[in-house]
């Protein structure tokens, strides 16, 4: 993992080295063991391109000087800033070789350089990895910026028809003074929305992300792309030829231990992300299969809450797979930690889960650089509740919703992960829509019918529902004639996936310089999956079906059963007690910025709301929280401060306790 940024002028203007060392310095987090720079200037008689390439090297695979960036080809000709891990490196290293190219590292990154140069343009289908890379062609006097398949490293830039600006994040695009710092006002809808801004676009005006799957090109006639190198393809309804379930598991737990395999090369400490869930336990036990000494397991419990404490199975796997297990028991500071968490997303960001995810980032960098994590295996094999919910509502007849509704008042109201009365009520609020409108419904933070009441009138005039569902509608498009299952794998693959899941991951670990590895998402894994019917990833009620036939054997019984939980902190207490006092002096504050956008007392009511009890509303509050602190660090420059110097993050470790179970 790294950090890469760069500018390219296309009239051949110098670019100020002042401004390059400026951005590098912004994602020193992403690497900080080494730094990297190069500026390839036009001699004053042409016009041809400058260029700057900025690199901040996290080292992983080869430690020496000859992997540092940038790397070029035989004749530097070619150069290449790389972010990520070429998975398939070796086996594409030994064909390139045999093609007479020369290596002069052992790193994954020098495969790039040799692939453009072997197979041109197509030289992206022959990486198999995660990625976001910058590639500088000096003969052709063009830059491709390229992201791997489902969007795990990111890349964003800002183009003005002269000069192109890219990096990992935005905010070191933000230190170019060229760069506009505005908000994408009528991007605000669609964040409040779903939580993100979805794909290509950002929350500021100019700036947009390299969608998963693509590549741009600049070249002296300008912008080019979007390039699509890779689609996903899902079966259509099963015709009875397909694979039996005993052959479709077997072929699964192949190829799973194989992209454990491939993910387990790493000359720096390697370890494990374990929660005690169903996918973090079999990489685990996978792994404990593949390596000789004892696993190196991390998972936290934050102390607050005993349903969002998962330790117990934590700790359940870790004695079954003979782990060396560290255990974190953690007391965070929200209100210290949310300045730290919006700093290195850039953006306002709704997941809540980001706080634990940075906190067992942060520890487990103590003692690794490397983990590997069961990132993917609820987008792979269908392990929501809404997709199950989804597959249900499509059999449950209209008429039962009013029935049903009249039951959850009946319901006691619970606090905790597993709110009986909190799922139904989100099951039954839009029985009467499409299966399409419905499932947008349940992972929606404010409905369009919300939203009329949350934002300003003049910015919802103009707004349509359908203008929201634009990126969603895409999918669905994309996805048309499947059956329903796929066409909802689909949509999330391609939204919630790049655009929560891994954003979350790349900029929480990453903040801590931390390499994450995600085996369920492997390239030929995933393609797999999605060529098996629907009925194998959920058979009757039971969700991730194939993945729990193909590692029966390697989980204990009580782990091998277990539902779903999430990865969360107990926001709904939270709101009530430690940050209620927060949210009264800057949400509710008469000097808060979202006064401006917002219909003041519709926020006053959520948040009066959920203190009394009267309904959750602790997710819609952390994201409008999260945009209040955006919008008050973008007044003071914060965003693009940097801050390679230890900050307070207000988390306190309880206690530490480590078990040797080999």
């Amino acid at each position: 993992m790294c950090g890469i940024c760069g500018v390219l002028n296309l009239h051949g203007q110098p670019v100020e080295m002042a401004v390059g060392q400026r951005m590098m310095h912004l994602l020193w987090h992403r690497g900080p063991d080494d730094s990297g720079s190069l500026v390839l200037q036009a001699p004053a008689s042409q016009t041809s391109p400058s260029i700057f390439l900025g690199h901040c090297r996290l080292k992983i695979i080869d430690l020496s000087e000859a992997a540092r960036q940038p790397l070029a080809n035989e004749d530097e000709t070619i150069w290449v800033i790389f972010n990520g891990e070429i998975y398939n490196f070796l086996d594409l290293r030994h064909e390139l070789e045999q093609r007479g190219h020369i290596f002069r590292s052992r790193s994954d990154t020098e495969t790039i350089v040799h692939a453009y140069e072997a197979f041109g343009d197509d030289f992206l289908a022959h990486l198999d990895g995660m990625f976001a890379f910058a590639l500088w062609d000096g003969r052709r006097q063009r830059l491709i910026l390229a992201r791997d398949r489902s969007g795990k490293k990111p890349l964003f830039y800002a183009f003005d028809g002269t000069q192109l600006t890219f990096a990992s994040e935005i905010k070191a695009i933000l230190a170019c003074p060229w760069v506009e710092r505005r908000m994408a006002v009528d991007h605000l809808p669609e964040l409040l929305t779903f939580g993100y801004v979805p794909a290509p676009r950002t929350l500021y005006h100019g700036i947009v992300q390299v969608p998963p799957a693509s590549y741009v090109v600049v070249d002296p006639d300008g912008l080019k792309g979007l390039f699509w190198y890779w689609r996903l393809a899902f079966s259509p309804a099963s015709n009875g030829h397909g694979p039996s379930a005993p052959q479709a598991a077997q072929h699964v737990r192949e190829l799973l231990t194989e992209a454990v395999q491939r993910r387990l090369i790493s000359d720096v400490p390697l370890g494990a992300l374990l929660s005690g869930g169903l996918d973090s336990s079999i990489v685990v036990g996978l792994m404990s299969q593949l390596i000789r000494e004892p696993v190196r397991t991390f998972t936290i419990g934050m102390a607050d809450d005993p349903s969002f404490d998962e330790r117990p199975y934590a700790e359940m796997a870790a004695r079954h797979f003979k782990t060396d297990h560290t255990e974190f028991v953690v007391k965070a500071d929200a209100v210290a930690l949310m300045e730290r968490l919006i700093w290195h997303h850039d953006q306002p960001y709704g997941d809540s889960s980001a706080i634990p995810t940075y906190l067992v980032s942060k520890l487990a960098r103590q003692q690794v650089t490397v983990v590997l994590n069961g990132d993917g295996g609820d987008e792979v094999f269908a392990g929501y509740d809404r997709f199950l919910g989804a597959l249900i509502a499509q059999r449950v007849p209209g008429w039962m919703a009013p029935m049903g509704r009249a039951l959850t008042h009946c319901l006691p109201r619970q606090q905790g992960y597993y709110s009986v009365r909190r799922r139904l009520e989100r099951f039954l609020e839009n029985a009467a829509a499409s299966p399409e409108e419905r499932f947008l419904g349940w992972i929606t933070y404010f409905q369009w019918s919300n939203l009329k009441g949350l934002l300003r009138p003049d910015l919802t005039a103009s707004l349509e529902p359908e203008s929201l569902q634009t990126s969603f509608r895409h999918c669905y498009a994309a996805a048309e004639g499947l059956p329903l299952l796929h066409q909802l794998l689909q949509v999330n693959f391609m939204t919630y996936l790049p655009d929560d899941l891994h954003v979350k991951m790349d900029r929480l670990s990453m903040a801590n310089a931390l390499e994450t590895r995600s085996p369920m998402l492997d390239t030929a894994l995933v393609e797999y999956v999605a060529s098996l019917p629907s009925h194998l990833k959920i058979h009757r009620t039971r969700m991730k079906y194939v993945l729990r036939l193909a590692c029966r054997d390697v989980l204990p019984p009580a782990l091998r059963n277990r539902k779903k939980h999430g990865f969360g902190v107990p926001l709904g207490s939270w709101f009530r007690h430690q940050l209620r006092g927060y949210v009264e002096d800057t949400l509710l504050s008469p000097q808060a910025r979202l006064r401006a956008y917002c219909n003041h007392e519709c926020i006053r009511t959520l948040f009066q709301e959920h203190v009394d009890g009267v309904r959750q509303h602790w997710d819609r509050l952390w994201l409008l929280l999260t945009l209040e602190v955006w919008l008050r660090m973008l007044e003071d420059e914060a965003l693009w401060t940097p801050r390679r110097a230890a900050m307070d993050d207000g988390v306190d470790v309880a206690t530490v306790t480590r078990h040797s179970y080999a």
